[in-house]
């Protein structure tokens, strides 16, 4: 009778140990789980182990023509669902920032239709215990449009595997410290669509106020209309204010770096042929030596 209190007590003691310490996936017992793993900015070498590793553990997976040429080593002979941002971002054949009006308001009805197609076929796989892991670049929770399909699934049906995002590659490369830095209140990041409320860039109340302390600008999407953005921003910043863009961050044939001032970054930008890959950075914190200038006035002394 002791004996069989004693083994009852261990398998109560390993259960709340399992339930503890093991990832959420064990919460719905028997379930498979819909995993988003973060692939970092540009393949195997900037992704983390973790990574590689649950990749390796999917049944299913979920991935763009890119993700599967560059991490077909660790996905394996696993069958490939469906590319996930097929009619996420284009109509017909054409990108969603080529349509005509109609054609968007027709565009953001299928858009929907696609997606709740896609979640329902995650949905079952999940109900006969199979794991789906979708890949997603970067940081999967800063930008990452892999939520188009996480919040359409209850939370402890989903894992989300961090990711290195393009900026943490973008500061490496300009080798500078985003805060502390000289007077650097803090470090904003965000897009021009978020950022402004019009398109035409023209209501710069926010830049007003932003403008009352000194910040570090991590802008993404901030490419495609650099003269609009550069004129809104000179209308509020020092036209020497330091500017950088990082092309390709993390990738070691393709990465690039432009600089300039808010007076000329715009004029700069408007030549290169890149108009998405790529992060914009405005702040002091380009000029000198950030760091000892911070720890100089002594905020961290």
């Amino acid at each position: 009778m002791k004996q069989r209190i004693k083994a009852t007590f261990i398998l109560a003691v390993a259960m709340v140990a399992i339930f503890s310490f093991l990832p959420s996936q064990v919460v719905a017992w028997g379930r498979g789980h819909f995993y988003v793993i973060g692939t970092g900015p540009s393949g195997p070498k900037t992704a983390t182990l973790q990574a590689l590793e649950t990749m390796k553990k999917m049944d299913l997976i979920i991935a763009d023509d890119e993700h599967m040429k560059g991490f077909a080593e660790y996905i394996g002979d696993k069958k490939i669902l469906f590319d996930p941002w097929k009619g996420f971002w284009d109509y017909k054949g054409k990108s969603y920032t080529e349509l005509t009006k109609e054609e968007f308001s027709q565009f953001k009805v299928e858009r929907f239709k696609v997606r709740d197609e896609k979640v329902a076929k995650i949905k079952g796989l999940l109900a006969k215990g199979k794991d789906v892991g979708l890949l997603d670049s970067g940081n999967p929770c800063l930008f990452g449009p892999s939520h188009w399909y996480v919040e359409k699934f209850n939370p402890d049906e989903i894992v989300i595997i961090p990711g290195m995002g393009c900026d943490a590659a973008a500061m490496a490369a300009l080798g500078k410290s985003t805060i502390p830095a000289h007077q650097t209140r803090f470090v904003m990041q965000t897009a021009p669509i978020f950022l402004f409320e019009d398109k035409d860039m023209e209501d710069i109340q926010i830049l007003k106020d932003l403008a009352n302390y000194q910040t570090t600008m991590i802008l993404y999407m901030a490419l495609g209309k650099p003269e609009k953005l550069f004129a809104a921003l000179g209308k509020v910043l020092p036209p020497d204010m330091p500017c950088a863009v990082v092309y390709w961050a993390g990738d070691p044939d393709l990465e690039r770096i432009v600089r300039g001032t808010v007076a000329d970054m715009g004029q700069k930008l408007a030549k290169e042929k890149e108009k998405f890959m790529g992060l914009l950075f405005i702040g002091r914190f380009l000029d000198g030596e950030p760091y000892e200038a911070a720890m100089r006035r002594g905020k961290l002394n």
